[in-house]
């Protein structure tokens, strides 16, 4: 399974144009790979479309990519992009596969960096603390990048709000099981923003 993240920054105004071009594009069939969501943001960078794909052999996603480079249209409206950058990611083996489905409607989206040979040892706490940390919270999704600035792990927490956000935040932090303990040592680098789904978006 691989993922593929997709950030597209509109140009100033251009958003509806971009999502309108984003929606007709992904649900045409034009694709390899799946549309698993589709999201603005929110809280963080602004004027940030975030798209999200499933695909289950390296080939189709290696097809897709390629036509987006040589065609530079596959997401419709590329008239109104000003930048656009796409990161491959695998899964952490012990989180369940992307689905389709509501969780939100708020979307919290993490990218940590990591120090170098510290990625195994950050998924193997992640693997032994994710479980009780579950229960306060799900964890959508966990995911290590294939390609860019190495090595580095996106993950996915959807609540019900913001105030739910930091309600469940704070009782993980309170009750000792967030974050894994000794993770933060192998941690270079952190970063948050909080999404919204678009209406189109499978996870809503």
């Amino acid at each position: 399974m691989r993922y593929a993240v997709t950030r597209i920054r509109p140009e100033v105004g251009g958003l509806p144009k971009v999502l309108a071009g984003i929606e007709a594009a992904v649900t045409g069939n034009g694709f390899a790979g799946k549309l698993l969501g589709c999201f603005t943001a929110e809280i963080g960078a602004l004027n940030q479309v975030l798209i999200l794909q499933g695909y289950e052999d390296d080939r189709a996603l290696a097809e897709d990519r390629a036509r987006q480079v040589v065609e530079g249209s596959l997401f419709g409206a590329a008239e109104h992009f000003l930048e656009v950058e796409t990161t491959t990611y695998a899964p952490f083996d012990f989180v369940a596969p992307l689905a389709p489905g509501k969780h939100g409607p708020v979307y919290e989206i993490r990218i940590y960096g990591v120090k170098a040979a510290g990625l195994k040892p950050t998924m193997d706490l992640w693997r032994a603390a994710v479980p009780e940390r579950a229960k306060v919270s799900p964890l959508l999704g966990a995911m290590y990048a294939l390609d860019g600035a190495l090595p580095r792990f996106l993950h996915i927490w959807p609540f019900a709000s913001l105030n739910d956000r930091m309600a469940k935040r704070a009782e993980a932090v309170e009750r000792g099981i967030w974050p894994p303990k000794g993770g933060p040592a192998h941690l270079t680098s952190l970063s948050s923003a909080i999404y919204l789904p678009t209406a189109f978006s499978p996870l809503s």
